[in-house]
């Protein structure tokens, strides 16, 4: 009896996707639609977004209650949602965030989290130097261990290894997950100074809030700081350009399908039931 041949896999592409501005449920559950179907496809999904309203992320280990402080988060008409992933707090606030979804099997795209991290590093970094943006890897372990284990730290001052720098400041936070089949990696760009005001929000005593802000100033910095001419769309378009000329990969742009924003609604839906 003839044993039947399996069909080839299609060859590996990649999906970029220029999303528009949306509310923080509808960004977040995009994400995990992203990670959960990432196995499914031989691509690696590249999708550049913003808020439409200033919005916390939470590290999927923080707690907003013992974490942010409700009276002022409302004052100013911030909101929060949890990631996801793990890492620190950030302030989506005038920034460009990016995602990043894979097959954990996909060849060249990293085997571990550092690994994963240093290639997709090496992607946005291209796609800065096409903006005209010198970068550097951060790759300091000792202050990243030095750091892992304070929760309350924001994001933007616990530089990560392979995370990317500018003269010594951090430009882009990120944060991964992985599951035994896909990974997702997403990260904030601030185009505007407004992050810093992450300080503000802390559920903390004035003079700690005041030290948060002024470690945001001194350690990290944004676009409107290094390249005030690249806006938004240049810059997601400089990325998607990076990634498309570092990896082997033939590129295609695609919106979401009316079949994936169904299920990215479903994602919201079961969130609304669980909370």
């Amino acid at each position: 009896m003839d044993v039947p041949i399996a069909p080839n896999p299609p060859p590996a592409r990649l999906r970029i996707i220029r999303d528009d501005p949306h509310k923080a449920n509808f960004n977040m559950a995009a994400d995990r639609y992203l990670l959960d179907c990432a196995a499914d496809n031989n691509q690696v999904i590249l999708r550049t977004y913003s808020w439409l309203s200033p919005t916390v992320t939470l590290g999927r280990m923080q707690k907003a209650e013992s974490l942010l402080d409700a009276e002022a988060m409302e004052s100013i008409g911030v909101g929060w949602i949890s990631r996801l992933t793990g890492g620190r707090a950030v302030l989506h606030w005038n920034d460009l965030t990016y995602s990043c979804a894979f097959p954990v099997s996909m060849v060249g795209m990293g085997r571990t989290i550092s690994e994963s991290y240093a290639v997709i590093g090496r992607c946005l970094s291209a796609g800065f130097q096409r903006a005209g943006i010198a970068v550097e890897l951060h790759d300091s372990s000792a202050e990243h261990a030095a750091t892992a284990r304070n929760l309350r730290l924001p994001c933007f001052c616990s530089p990560n290894r392979n995370e990317l720098m500018v003269h010594g400041r951090k430009l882009v936070g990120s944060a991964q997950k992985r599951t035994c089949r896909a990974v997702l990696q997403h990260g904030s760009i601030p185009l505007g100074g407004q992050f810093r005001r992450l300080g503000e929000l802390m559920a903390a005593p004035a003079e700690e809030r005041k030290q948060l802000c002024r470690l945001l100033d001194l350690k990290c910095t944004c676009m409107r700081d290094i390249a005030p001419a690249v806006g938004e769309n240049f810059l997601a378009a400089y990325l998607a350009a990076g990634f498309a000329g570092t990896l082997p990969f033939e590129r295609f742009d695609q919106s979401w399908t009316a079949q994936e924003l169904v299920a990215i609604e479903l994602i919201i839906g079961e969130k609304r039931t669980c909370s």
